[in-house]
């Protein structure tokens, strides 16, 4: 079986943690490999090296960083082909095609923000008797904590954006799907970023955060996980002031109004759901239908649901693959018989009744309880509970209802509803008449309990960033200071 190693200052290496971390195959349940954890030790060293190398990247002209970010973007694509898709559908159980689709926007993504790593930051604020200019700075060493449900584009949301902006990075990866993470970092390896500039780790989630937080060298946290795990990390990483950027838990809602393409709603519902077994942020997870055409959508997306076919995703006739892990499995499954409980039908899908693998069908659920849980809890799986409304206050108080406010969808034929809706949806994503993901050069982040700060664009990689403003008098009114990263 393969085993899979950290690479710390420069060089792979096997853990001195208390023991690999066994991987398991979702689809089947079966080991094919092992990961190495990190000891304390190996967490001090990353650390201290990524703050050695830090001086010299950030020195580094930007025009040498980008280029060699953008020959670290060509290595990564060539390592995307089926051999890296194959270990990455083991692992992950999503897809062959979904695989495919999640590194070429991973590549999309880094080829993008290579490239402005030579963006000129700065801003002049200059006043008629005065040059002033506000000089980018690099924050420091950033600590990166990434989840295992996209790893390839978040990975490279996070650690490219801080190597792009002059930073150093210390990459808390995803344990049960290294393989996109070693991808990643063997192509900025083999492309001559320093040693030490980004190390990867792997290990006990709790005592590797805790080590890099409590750190004084740490002065960047960005995490993407739970909106639970996320406020704990927040409150360690304020003790020490570390700048942070969280992008948490979703429960968007999606406001079907009776004037909407009932058909392409429903088709572009289902695909984007039941990706990755409903298991992003993003995904739409409550549905809500004018009561006027609530029987005609219904139809319309248990005819689309019907059409998924669940297995092993490595068979390439599959459509959707398993959830990623049995905590998620019972979750998913917590929540379903909760809904049943209180009186909730089901339409389709529900439980599998035998066999391995993580498998839960594409279910869909209606007369739900108020108090069901799925509609305060993210389900993070295939499950999407729909619920009828009448008015447009009672779709947008409904919409609002939880804590969340990450993504959110609209879909009706009249522009001024759905700038009605947009102006009151308590969302930082939101799109109209279709499941819409976010480009590589455009910045998104989360509002209320779905976190704060922003990934993706310029902006993303800004938060990299802090302005030095210089004030200069005398002089300076044609020269131009020395050049600063």
């Amino acid at each position: 079986m393969s085993r899979h190693q950290l690479f710390i200052d420069g060089r792979w290496q096997d853990g001195t943690g208390e023991s690999d971390i066994l991987l398991i195959n979702p689809a089947t349940e079966l080991p094919f490999g092992s990961v190495a954890s990190a000891g304390v030790e190996q967490i001090d060293r990353a650390l201290a090296s990524a703050q050695r190398s830090f001086e010299a990247w950030r020195t580094m002209r930007p025009a040498k960083r980008a280029e060699i970010l953008k020959d670290a973007a060509l290595r990564f694509a060539e390592l995307t082909g089926p051999d890296l898709e194959q270990v990455f559908t083991k692992q992950q159980g999503k897809t062959l095609a979904e695989s495919r689709g999640e590194l070429a926007r991973a590549v999309e993504m880094f080829e993008w923000t290579a490239a402005q790593a030579d963006h000129p930051f700065e801003v002049d604020y200059s006043l008629p008797n005065r040059k002033r200019v506000a000089y980018p700075k690099p924050i420091g060493v950033v600590a990166a904590f990434t989840p295992w449900n996209y790893p390839a584009v978040l990975i490279v949301r996070k650690v490219i954006s801080g190597l792009a902006a002059g930073c150093t990075v210390v990459l808390k990866a995803a344990e049960e799907v290294p393989a996109p993470a070693i991808a990643i970092v063997r192509a900025l390896q083999e492309a001559g970023v320093p040693d030490g500039a980004v190390n990867l780790l792997f290990g006990d989630p709790a005592a590797i955060s805790d080590q890099l937080l409590s750190s004084p060298i740490t002065r960047k946290m960005s995490f993407t996980g739970s909106t639970q795990v996320g406020k704990l990390l927040a409150e360690k990483a304020s003790k020490n002031l570390i700048r942070s950027t969280l992008e948490l838990g979703g429960h968007a809602p999606v406001l079907i109004f009776e004037d909407a393409d009932i058909g392409a709603a429903a088709a572009s519902i289902a695909e984007y759901k039941f990706e990755c077994a409903g298991q992003s942020c993003n995904a739409p997870s409550r549905i809500y239908v004018q009561d006027r055409v609530f029987p005609q959508f219904l139809e319309a997306l248990a005819t689309e649901t019907a059409k998924i076919k669940v297995g092993d995703g490595c068979d390439p006739t599959v459509t959707m693959g398993p959830l990623q892990h049995r905590r998620r499995l019972d979750a998913v499954k917590a929540l379903f018989r909760d809904a049943v409980r209180r009186g909730a039908k089901v339409v389709t899908g529900g439980e599998r009744e035998s066999g391995p693998g993580y498998f839960f069908g594409p279910t869909l659920l209606t007369e739900l309880a108020d108090d069901a849980e799925i509609l305060a809890q993210e389900p993070f799986g295939p499950i999407l509970p729909l619920i009828q409304f009448s008015s447009t206050a009672e779709a947008i108080e409904k919409a609002n209802r939880t804590p969340y406010g990450l993504a959110g969808y609209v879909f009706t034929k009249s522009e001024d509803l759905a700038d009605e809706i947009l102006t009151q949806l308590a969302v930082g994503y939101a799109s109209v008449n279709c499941m819409s993901g976010v480009p590589a050069d455009a910045p998104v982040g989360g509002v209320r309990d779905s976190g704060y700060g922003l990934e993706g664009g310029l902006r993303g990689i800004e938060e990299y960033l802090h302005p030095q403003l210089v004030t200069f008098v005398g002089g300076f009114d044609s020269a131009h200071p020395p050049e600063r990263s």
